[in-house]
């Protein structure tokens, strides 16, 4: 990672924190300041940043951290502000309500662990947030995406995050109306387009929304341009953030389109675990690695882990069921054969042209 600049703008969060550098800051005075734009640098150590107005440069206070390295904890702990799990790092639950992000299968007693790309992905969004910006968060599946986007956004005020998530490819007014259900606006839908648009605009325009088009590789070229047209009838602060996240499909489109690509003010691709990453953050992800042998681990990842968490969260829930079962108490290469043989495919399959 880049170290942290020397001074950055910031917005303090409705719950009185304040992200930088892929951690959270708190004070008696930050509370007061919620929604504000602030001035933060490093502070007289490693755990503080000093807070002042940027327009005025008024002293407001310290600001201490709340997040930071720890040690495993036998809880489960919440996700830092930030994003594809590399820190060896894992942070303690919080006390601001949110819902932690859900893990692939409720594996129980996984961990969040603070990854490089995980604690990229909480300044991207912080970023992209304080911009009032479009970005784009893409990568291949199981890599982490979608978790990593709801750990950072998890101290934002739930009611400001549109989430639009579909299964199948959506039109415009798909779009329209999910928008519609998820901002809660009375009375019925309009039926002409134009319309719709103008109410939707001036829903947008009333709160710093944060809009998630998740599964955004099941946008068409038109979906893209429509969430567009409403990001670009905003106006400064009431214009909606904007993030994509997506499969290489929602690259793809966003890159090849002039005027879609160059309103995305960040690109963050993720990609799967270097060995070393999967060395360190494996034993920290769940307790059952915390004791296995590392050439046990690597073992894994090459004959099916392939350095990402959803394949590992698999892996991981069917060690569990099989130490139940043999009454074990460790993670053997017997047990350990044993779950990737029910986590993979034997053999690849046969496309119906190959035939």
């Amino acid at each position: 990672m880049t170290s942290a600049p020397s001074r950055a703008l910031r917005t303090i969060s409705p719950h009185g924190h304040i992200h930088w550098h892929g951690r959270t800051y708190s004070a008696a005075f930050t509370l007061a300041h919620a929604g504000e734009r602030i001035t933060v640098e490093p502070g007289p150590d490693t755990d503080q940043i000093k807070v002042q107005a940027p327009v005025t440069g008024l002293h407001l206070g310290i600001a201490r951290a709340l997040t930071g390295p720890t040690t495993p904890a036998p809880t489960h702990p919440s996700p830092v502000s930030g994003a594809a799990m590399a820190a060896t790092t894992v942070t303690p639950a919080a006390d601001d309500g949110g819902e932690d992000p859900a893990f692939y299968l409720d594996l129980p007693d996984a961990r969040i662990v603070a990854t490089e790309a995980l604690l990229e992905a909480g300044e991207n969004i912080a970023d992209t947030i304080d911009a009032r910006a479009m970005s784009c968060i893409y990568g291949d599946a199981g890599l982490g995406k979608t978790f990593s986007v709801h750990a950072a956004l998890k101290e934002v005020a739930a009611d400001l995050v549109l989430l639009l998530q579909f299964r199948s490819r959506p039109t415009p007014r798909d779009i329209r109306m999910e928008l519609f259900d998820v901002l809660h606006l009375d009375g019925k839908p309009p039926a002409h387009p134009s319309e719709f648009d103008r109410l939707l605009k001036r829903a947008l325009a009333r709160r710093p929304y944060i809009l998630v088009c998740d599964e955004a590789q099941q946008f068409s070229r038109e979906c893209f341009e429509f969430v567009r047209h409403l990001y670009d009838t905003g106006k400064g602060k009431s214009r909606p953030a904007v993030l994509f996240v997506g499969g290489e499909e929602c690259y793809k489109t966003l890159y090849n389109e002039p005027a879609l690509a160059s309103r995305i003010y960040i690109w963050q691709e993720f990609t799967p675990m270097e060995p070393a990453e999967v060395a360190k953050n494996i034993p920290l992800f769940h307790p059952v690695w915390a004791t296995a042998a590392p050439e046990l681990i690597d073992f894994i990842d090459q004959e099916a882990g392939g350095g990402t968490f959803r394949m590992w969260s698999k892996i991981t829930h069917h060690v569990l069921e099989g130490m139940k079962r043999r009454g074990l108490s460790d993670v053997d290469e017997t047990l350990a054969r044993w779950a990737i043989r029910r986590s993979r495919p034997a053999r690849p399959v046969r496309r119906d042209d190959d035939r």
